[in-house]
């Protein structure tokens, strides 16, 4: 089969599985939106108090905003793709699985909500069981166009090497996700210490402490990130080729959480410390930056858009043939340090 044929039918394929977990996600938000409204669908997104049980929280803004950028990037080729796909990919199987285990353990005889009525428990749970099998499938198909890609390059050049992100941009976003991992740890360490141990695994689960089908805990949300800040923290370290895009990914998924919360304390609709504060500051102003220096990076550096060398394969030789076949482009030896 023709290398080139069957890379784009797998990257078209990439873009479809992070097209369809959008789609699964905006479904639920347009749910809370025509079962309360606009304002009402809002109120629960900033402040998360609403009656009832509601489908969504503000992190599944985010969550779409990343699961629709990275289907758009593949499908486009955009400079960053691979990245956007893997914190995608991660984000989704992250914050999905709690739904799955809902499903699976909700009960007549033990309600996982309680007596909250609204959104169906198992109907949620059923497309985030879909959406952890398309997260799966989207993993395996990553890791496929990377041997794919590789192959195809290295069969015409044994030298070269991937696009690596600037050092500033690498730089920075490590930085960043790394002060962001000290809040996170902080923050369950301190709750440990508060509640016990015990406690704090039965607020990692999320029973009875959520209002939301696809909501989590808040211990639960800052251990996911730790995992996901602590292998954007490697890549940029190593100024892999996929780091700029996983960055991104993460900034896209963190921004609009901590907008609606910021919002949320603004208008006194909730209490906020300083901590909390200074972590949703962090997380808003922090990503927006990162988010501009990549693309300020893209605009100095306008050539046609690497699906391999920005994501999917860390190290990918780089010749006019190969480029001509799997759209790596031409002229990047690695050797950028900005």
């Amino acid at each position: 089969m023709n290398p080139a044929v069957s890379i784009h039918r797998v990257r078209v394929a990439l873009a479809v599985c992070s097209l369809a977990l959008f789609v699964q996600t905006a479904s639920w938000l347009l749910y809370d939106i025509a079962a309360r409204g606009l304002p009402g669908a809002w109120s629960v997104w900033t402040t998360g108090d609403a009656p009832g049980l509601t489908a969504t929280t503000s992190l599944d803004l985010g969550l779409a905003a990343l699961q629709l950028a990275a289907g758009l990037a593949a499908l486009h080729r955009t400079r960053g793709a691979g990245g956007l796909l893997l914190a995608s990919c991660a984000a989704t199987l992250g914050f999905r699985l709690p739904a799955v285990w809902y499903v699976l353990l909700d009960s007549p005889s033990d309600p996982w909500f309680g007596t909250l009525e609204g959104a169906s428990v198992k109907a949620v749970g059923g497309t985030a069981v879909l959406a952890v099998v398309l997260a799966v499938v989207l993993g395996a198909l990553l890791f496929l166009a990377r041997r794919m890609e590789y192959e195809a390059a290295a069969a015409e050049a044994t030298a070269g090497g991937g696009t690596r992100p600037v050092k500033v941009t690498a730089t920075a976003s490590g930085l960043l996700l790394a002060v962001l991992n000290v809040f996170y740890i902080g923050r369950n360490a301190v709750t440990a210490f508060q509640v016990g141990p015990g406690t704090l695994g039965d607020l990692l689960v999320g029973k009875g402490t959520g209002r939301a089908v696809l909501g989590v805990s808040a211990p639960y949300q800052w251990a996911c990130l730790t995992v996901l800040c602590g292998a954007g923290m490697l890549f940029a370290a190593r100024r892999r080729p996929l780091a700029s895009g996983f960055s991104v990914g993460l900034a896209l998924f963190m921004m609009p959480s901590a907008f609606t919360e910021l919002w949320a304390y603004a208008a006194g609709g909730v209490a906020q410390t300083l901590v909390d504060t200074s972590q949703d500051l962090l997380e808003l102003v922090g990503s927006a930056a990162v988010v501009a220096l990549v693309a300020g990076d893209l605009r100095r550096d306008r050539r046609p858009g690497v699906f391999a060398a920005d994501g999917a394969v860390p190290s990918v030789p780089s010749v006019p043939s190969a480029a001509d076949r799997i759209g790596v482009a031409p002229g990047h030896d690695g050797s950028r340090d900005g």
